[in-house]
């Protein structure tokens, strides 16, 4: 028999590999690419992870449910991120524990009648694994994960055809909210799958992770601006880049020209110098982006920072004194640091 994993992994789109869902609607996802917030965990995820790509939202008409899929062609692979309230008040660990192995003894069961429907065989349920999802400054999330592994059977034109298909389980609880990352993808005897189901499940992950460690990073900011040429400011500074450049769903962007130029100038000058507008321009956007500012709303803040910073820079070294960047201070003070920078880089 010859296997046609990419048939098949369009057959395990369109059946959707799991029992069929209940009443619901789907929402396409925002036509800018805006990110999709759950508003009750705080959860932010982008239209991209990867190679996966955000294909829409299903809200259950129970009114409380929904889930987030995302696509992979190139992978051949589909994950669904289901969120479900739990509990409206506190509970304990071991509470959540036995709310998580429930649920997850759940999803098995489900996969246990589409064996009995025909709709795959050859199962293999591998042992539950249970764990914790560190976070910033806040107790382990409880987590437990598990890995089917079985036959996909399709009724084709040409006859029956399989194909070997892995579905990964991880479910936490958060917030009062269950929940559930599934993965679904076509494996071969090449590639079982394992390296890449791993990296998505790090990348989803790092979104769970994520708010508490942006709100670490936040006040790593707020020190940075209350005393920027400290010795503390430095250090926290170092520690926001490092997070910046690992956060593309924050719209920051510096126009290489003139800023580049500056900043070589600046160093020439003065050495040492340029790290600070840098600094300043960094971290005066970021501020702004975590308070859900646009791309120009992000620039005009970075500016207004650079510019500040600047100042008190030439006021110790007059020798930086560069024309264009004279002609800069202004408008980025006034507020309008981004119409100044496209129009003069524009005009190169």
């Amino acid at each position: 028999m010859i296997l046609r994993p990419v048939f098949l992994f369009f057959c395990l789109l369109t059946s959707l590999g799991y029992t069929a869902e209940p009443p619901g609607q789907w929402y396409a996802p925002d036509p800018n690419g805006k990110p999709w917030q759950h508003e009750a965990t705080g959860l932010t995820f982008p239209s991209t992870l990867g190679t996966h790509r955000l294909a829409g939202e299903f809200r259950f008409n129970d009114g409380v449910g929904r889930f987030l899929r995302y696509e992979s062609l190139e992978e051949r692979s589909r994950s669904d991120i289901f969120f479900f309230p739990a509990s409206d008040k506190e509970i304990t660990v071991d509470e959540r524990q036995r709310l998580i192995l429930q649920e997850l003894d759940r999803v098995v069961k489900d996969v246990q009648a589409m064996v009995q429907a025909g709709r795959y065989k050859n199962l293999r349920v591998n042992p539950v694994g249970t764990g914790g999802v560190e976070l910033w400054q806040m107790d382990a999330l409880p987590m437990a994960a598990q890995l089917c592994e079985m036959t996909r059977v399709a009724q084709t034109p040409n006859g029956t055809e399989e194909a070997l298909v892995k579905q990964w389980t991880g479910i936490l609880y958060l917030k009062g909210y269950l929940i559930t990352i599934r993965q679904m993808r076509s494996v071969t005897p090449e590639d079982d799958g394992a390296v890449a189901m791993q990296a998505f499940t790090s990348q989803v992950l790092k979104v769970i992770k994520d708010p508490p460690l942006r709100q670490g990073v936040s006040a790593l900011i707020e020190l940075y601006l209350q005393a920027p040429f400290s010795e503390d400011s430095v250090q926290a500074t170092a520690a926001v880049l490092a997070y910046l450049k690992g956060a593309s769903d924050l719209p920051i962007s510096i126009p290489e020209y003139p800023v580049q130029d500056w900043l070589e100038l600046c160093k020439k000058q003065a050495p040492g110098t340029e790290e600070h507008l840098l600094r300043a321009f960094m971290l005066g956007s970021a501020k702004r982006a975590f308070a859900g500012g646009n791309a120009r709303d992000c620039l005009n803040a970075g500016a207004a920072q650079f510019a500040k910073i600047y100042r008190e820079l030439l006021a110790k070294h007059p020798s930086l004194s560069v024309p264009s960047i004279d002609a800069f201070l202004s408008a980025a003070m006034e507020g309008k640091g981004a119409d100044w920078l496209l129009s003069y880089s524009g005009g190169r």
